[in-house]
């Protein structure tokens, strides 16, 4: 069994968050920030989307603490012209990783029948740019190699697999392998 079939946890990291990719949304969608009531639609996006994990109101208040202010500055949305949520990512942050403050790209999700329609580039572009407004100078995710589409994201938005020790290095080599994505570049 391979490690695209074995679903491992994986590290990528941005050591600085300049330069990132800029992508507008298409017609007849648009952004908003949480707002309170809103975990409702975050764990109704993430149970449609995430195949790998249980999504609960338990989860999203564990995941990201009960300050609405902060879930206001950092949890993003898609709203269709409906105004229904159908995607959401959060710039997150973590204040020991890696020793020290980084910002997070976190819980990344788009409801699959929303999925294919050029969506996620753009919310990378929001949630990335909101990490530099909030003073986040790096930002890291926690991913899997099951999630191939996504990895192949993070990778074109200049987020790089995080070589830690040998284990880290023989996932990310077998995974390219299987998967073709290109050559393994290491991340500082």
């Amino acid at each position: 069994m391979g490690v695209v079939e074995r679903n491992i946890s994986v590290v990528m990291v941005r050591e600085n968050l300049e330069g990132v990719p800029q992508f507008e949304l298409p017609p007849g969608f648009g952004f908003s920030w949480f707002e309170p009531g809103d975990e409702e639609a975050w764990v109704r996006i993430n149970d449609v989307a995430d195949r790998y994990n249980t999504i609960t109101r338990e989860l999203f208040f564990r995941e990201y603490g009960d300050d609405a202010g902060v879930h206001h500055d950092r949890i993003c949305f898609i709203e269709n012209s409906a105004g229904e949520k159908i995607a959401t990512a959060s710039a997150w942050f973590n204040d020991s990783f890696r020793g020290g403050r980084w910002g997070r790209v976190h819980w990344v999700a788009v409801i699959p029948q929303m999925q294919g329609r050029g969506l996620s580039k753009p919310l990378m572009s929001a949630v990335c740019n909101r990490l530099r407004e909030l003073g986040e100078r790096r930002a890291y995710l926690v991913t899997s190699t099951a999630r191939v589409p996504a990895i192949s994201l993070y990778l074109r938005f200049g987020f790089k697999p995080d070589i830690s020790d040998s284990e880290s290095v023989a996932v990310w080599k077998s995974f390219f392998r299987e998967t073709g994505l290109g050559a393994m570049t290491e991340s500082g």
